[in-house]
């Protein structure tokens, strides 16, 4: 095999292996600029296992309204309404996009067999617990596709905790 060719089927290869990391990237970044604001409120936690070494163990209250609603466990998306603040409560499950008018739509995912909208820990810097344990609300960035992803916690006031931390 001649050194050209040997050359353009490693940068082929390269191409070929950093796509999918790229798109990644990309997809997350994009969510993160663009996604729309909502915010879910913690569910109460036992304060002795909250602060856990550098993270914070999550509930979220929707989760439990999921369940007291006898989800309908086949739904791919929990459609949400958002108050002025931005905070979500749950309007109803269902399986389409886009969602019922004037609401927004949230994957469903299943941990431990229990339907949930969010992450269970929310990693930070150790020795910065004391920082986070005033958080009542996660906030995340929402896609149209109802992708969301986890980006500060808030306390009661709506403040962002940590962000002078970043």
């Amino acid at each position: 095999m001649k050194r050209a060719d040997l050359l353009i089927l490693l940068a082929f290869a390269a191409i070929f292996a950093l796509a999918p990391a790229l798109w990644t990237v990309w997809t997350y970044e994009r969510t993160l600029s663009q996604g729309k604001i909502v915010l879910l409120a913690l569910a109460p936690v036992d304060p002795r296992s909250l602060m856990q070494g550098d993270y914070m163990a999550l509930r979220f209250a929707i989760d439990r309204t999921l369940q007291d609603a006898r989800y309908d466990g086949d739904a791919r998306y929990a459609y949400i309404a958002l108050d002025p603040a931005g905070r979500a409560s749950l309007r109803q499950t269902g399986n389409d996009l886009p969602p019922p008018e004037g609401s927004f739509a949230l994957r469903i995912r299943r941990r431990q067999g229990e339907p949930t909208l969010g992450p269970n820990a929310f990693f930070f810097q150790e020795g910065q617990g004391d920082d986070f344990a005033a958080a009542r609300f996660g906030e995340f960035r929402v896609t149209p596709d109802g992708k969301a992803l986890l980006t500060y916690l808030r306390d009661a006031d709506l403040e962002r905790l940590g962000e002078n931390l970043r």
